[in-house]
């Protein structure tokens, strides 16, 4: 069968027309018409919005045709509004409506305004009738090379999806052990039976494995020496001779060698003059390299950290081995804090810090190792010891740390394992315990404040299938991650846990217009010995908690706030032991018991998240492509679901635990991705915790529990420090019970989560 060159010219008009298209000025002169309205009509195969952004003819923007104020003025262009139909045409007739017509009217609206319409009739569309492939007789894994084409027998005759047709096969045959692949294509339209037949002509050439692969190092400049070694680049190249050919392969090793940073070109090219005759092809790696060093300090004063030094020197291509190291260290309060002070009276405000009497350092080196074996795991090492404080807030002290990781990515999956152990504690007020770390009771205090080390092993997979990361229309991701600590890798003893987590999406496209898209995620932390509940007296971090809620979870609850919390109530009440709220007490009267209590009917309260130890939640969304400005907006329309539990995973299950917040949201697209704003509706009371009320910094910081119910008696006391002597409230130790019930908000404004984020929610 001859083939034809027809689809080749049609594709080239279009593409000039396109051309053409894109190159027009729409902008209004004197006489022109303004394009107040464009509009298309009878179009079924392909949304309006599809077909308006392959036209010259554009309206002008929404504020100009709404406002008449604001917002850029468009015209219609007579010279190519008549060019407009032939672009439609020949879209139409490439994707097989070969019968298509359209027609044009133009609607005067007033002086200088005009509407503008496309009206087409599509026509039924010349379907496949027949689709062969002639060649692949003998070529290996040929079922795999021609399975889920873009083309298919029934479908429209659509001459893009025939070009992609042949370029996916010819690339699976390249990714197969046939370098030399080559794939044409011929077809025989018949468009007044509406059928086409089409026929893939395949010339696989000889199935070859990879020879040798020989390495050519430039330097940056002329006169520098080369630093790489061959072997370096080999190595992190990972092509390995015998293997079979598979043009992926040289492509990842292309990204390999420019992730280390050391090369600045990198060119794989296959020897073609020196094919061996045992079916084998070598290649030739030409690297240049890049910049091999770069170093940077820097100093300064500021009224908290005092003078300050910070340096940092990083080697992209250590010894040429292509494996960075990178050097930094930072010191702050110098000048004030010990062993470096003496000039106190240069940083006043500094000087009343409590947490400033200490140098502030941070040094630590990290060495990147080139990628090992088959997989192309990445090594990396972090060594750290660190000092921090923030102003009146608290000091991080940790003596010393380790993070070892390993990650590899291919182009659909993605593995990481890891390690991570520091030695340190951490120092803070009860009150901004609470207020910065979340840490609001008896036992997450004292466990930061204890030295201790924290060891974490952890691993985390990833498998996405999606035709746009950004903003997928099909497909699905999957997500796993599974964390321990325990004293077996290092941890203290009170530190066991194990925590999973699954996380998956899927996404299908309906139409043109609306893509649905789930997801679904679960997850556990369980002790030594009972997968249900954490060990006795053993503790969990709260960074290694679950937590539930925000823009990217169960947009109805704050971030973090679905699940366990305490509370800090911004009032409370002085009650005696009978219960009855006493006004202006003496508190310092040793002969009579005083309580606190928080009135949840008349105060307000800040929402503290603690984390649970199972967690389930859910997401279904609509999204829809916007019928105004559809370039740039999209609707959505969701419904999230979940709840985060601090006991066994067998109470997630229960239906009168689960919270589900339906809402609607708006992206805006943007250059650095969509801006997203959700509001969701919430009508749910809050859970029920402890609730604490938090002195300022000047008298004492203290966390004082406010639950109603709870027996833990409180006295004003009389402390000298600093600032002199002042009278500070002390309250008995013991546990702050649960009591505390927020109200459910009332009115619908009350109810709604407003949401802002970047990209989309999953």
């Amino acid at each position: 069968m001859p083939l034809s060159l027809r689809p080749l010219r049609l594709l080239l008009l279009c593409g000039a027309v396109s051309a053409t298209a894109a190159a027009q000025d729409v902008a209004c002169d004197a006489g022109d018409v303004e394009v107040a309205q464009l509009s298309f009509t009878g179009n079924r195969a392909f949304a309006s919005s599809v077909l308006a952004n392959g036209v010259v003819t554009t309206p002008s923007t929404w504020a100009r045709r709404t406002l008449r104020m604001f917002g850029t003025r468009r015209c219609l262009d007579r010279g190519e509004f008549p060019r407009d139909v032939v672009r439609l045409l020949i879209w139409y007739r490439n994707h097989g409506y070969t019968g298509v017509a359209v027609d044009t009217v133009v609607t005067p609206l007033g002086p200088g305004r005009v509407a503008v319409r496309f009206a087409i009739t599509e026509g039924a569309p010349v379907r496949i009738d027949s689709l062969r492939f002639v060649g692949l007789g003998g070529v290996a894994d040929s079922a795999l090379i021609v399975a889920a084409l873009p083309l298919r027998e029934g479908r429209a005759f659509d001459k893009y999806a025939m070009e992609a047709t042949r370029d996916t096969v010819q690339r699976r045959l390249r990714d197969n052990g046939y370098p030399a692949a080559v794939v044409f294509v011929g077809y025989d339209a018949r468009a007044a039976e509406r059928r086409a037949s089409l026929t893939y002509t395949i010339v696989p050439g000889v199935r070859t494995r990879l020879g040798a692969v020989q390495v050519e190092m430039a330097p940056r400049e002329v006169g520098v020496a080369v630093h790489s070694t061959p072997e370096a680049v080999r190595a992190v190249a990972d092509l390995e001779p015998g293997a079979l050919w598979r043009q992926r392969d040289l492509e990842r090793a292309k990204r390999a060698l420019y992730a280390t940073q050391a090369f600045a070109l990198v060119a794989i090219e296959p020897d073609t003059q020196r094919r061996s005759a045992d079916s084998t092809l070598g290649v030739t790696l030409r690297a240049t390299e890049g910049p091999q060093r770069s170093a940077r300090t820097g100093a300064g004063w500021g009224s908290l950290d005092c003078f300050r030094v910070s340096g940092e020197m990083v080697d992209y291509n250590l010894r040429g081995s292509a494996s960075r190291l990178e050097l930094r260290g930072r010191m702050s309060k110098i000048g004030i804090g010990r062993p470096l002070g003496g000039a106190e009276g240069l940083c006043p405000q500094a000087r009343d810090d409590i947490f400033s009497r200490d140098l502030n350092y941070y040094v630590g080196s990290t060495l990147a190792l080139r990628p090992l074996g088959a997989a192309l795991w990445s090594p990396a090492l972090t060594l750290f010891s660190e000092k921090r404080s923030e102003f009146n807030a608290f000091l991080r002290d940790t003596r010393g740390g380790a993070a070892l990781t390993l990650a590899s990515a291919g182009r659909a999956a993605t593995r990481q394992l890891s390690y991570n152990v520091e030695y340190g504690s951490t120092f803070a007020l009860p009150a901004l315990f609470c207020a910065v770390f979340n840490a609001c009771t008896d036992t997450d205090q004292r466990a930061l404040e204890r030295r201790q080390r924290l060891a974490v092993l952890g691993g985390a997979w990833s498998w996405q299938r999606t035709d746009n990361p950004g903003d997928p229309h099909r497909g699905f991701v999957l997500r796993t991650d599974l964390r321990h600590g325990s004293r077996f890798i290092g941890a203290d003893p009170s530190l066991q846990f194990t925590r999973g987590t699954v996380d998956v999406a899927t996404y299908r496209a309906v139409g043109t217009d609306v893509v649905l898209a789930a997801r679904a995620r679960a997850g556990v932390v369980w002790g030594r010995r009972d997968l249900l509940a954490i060990a006795e007296g053993a503790y969990v971090p709260p960074q290694e908690r679950l937590y539930g809620g925000g823009p990217n979870t169960v947009r109805g609850y704050r971030q973090n706030e679905l699940g366990p919390a305490v509370y800090i109530p911004t009032a409370f009440d002085t009650v005696d032991a009978s219960g009855a709220v006493v006004r202006n007490a003496d508190l310092g009267d040793p002969a009579r018991t005083y309580y606190l209590r928080a009135d949840a009917t008349q105060v307000r309260q800040r929402t503290v998240p603690t984390g649970g130890n199972a967690v389930i939640l859910g997401n279904i969304e609509a999204r829809l492509k916007s019928p105004v400005l559809s370039q740039f907006l999209q609707w959505t329309v969701f419904a999230d679901g979940g709840q985060v539990l601090d006991r066994g995973v067998r109470a997630v299950a229960g239906a009168s635990q689960f919270r589900v917040t339906p809402g609607i949201g708006v992206r805006v697209a943007s250059f650095i991705g969509f801006l997203r704003v959700d509001v969701a509706y919430n009508g749910y009371a809050r859970n029920a915790g402890a609730a604490y009320f938090d002195t300022p910094v000047a008298q004492g910081g203290q966390l004082l529990c406010v639950s109603p119910g709870n027996t833990r008696r409180v006295q004003a006391v009389v402390s000298t420090g600093s600032a002199g002597a002042q009278r500070v409230l002390v309250q008995d130790a013991g546990p702050c019970p649960a009591t505390f019930a927020p109200p459910a908000p009332t009115g619908l404004l009350r109810r709604l989560t407003l949401n802002l984020n970047l990209g989309q929610a999953f």
